[in-house]
């Protein structure tokens, strides 16, 4: 018996709900200030929803409760790259002293975004 799937299935709804429950969690475990969980649901969110400026925003702010400014500057960039009106972002864009719309440049972004990452590795390794 063969399994035909339609086009008219999508599989995004499920990703985005996964990265919802992603998010939540991130949300929970800031509350707890437990930053380092915090980190890895919001990471795997963003991994699923790459576009949601809500999961950028938070991981920044979790950043910058870690004293990692330079990692929450390059969250907060990526969500006001992608909502430039993200409540959060602009909230801690001030303290960051961040200039909305200033340095958005995508390729050096992307590179931040990769070096934050690889950053944040070593730091959970160093903590474990």
């Amino acid at each position: 018996m063969k399994v035909r799937l339609k086009e008219s299935n999508n599989v995004q709804p499920v990703l985005k709900k996964y990265a919802q429950r992603h998010y939540q969690r991130g949300i929970q475990y800031a509350n707890l200030a437990n930053w380092t969980r915090a980190v890895e649901e919001l990471r795997d969110a963003i991994k699923l929803e790459p576009k949601n400026s809500d999961y950028h925003a938070l991981l920044g702010v979790v950043h910058l409760q870690q004293n990692f400014p330079g990692m929450a500057t390059v969250y907060i960039r990526q969500a006001l790259k992608l909502n430039p009106q993200h409540p959060l972002a602009l909230k801690y864009a001030a303290k960051l002293n961040i200039i909305p719309g200033k340095n958005a440049n995508p390729t050096s972004l992307a590179t931040s975004v990769s070096i934050a990452a690889l950053l944040s590795l070593f730091v959970a390794r160093q903590q474990s």
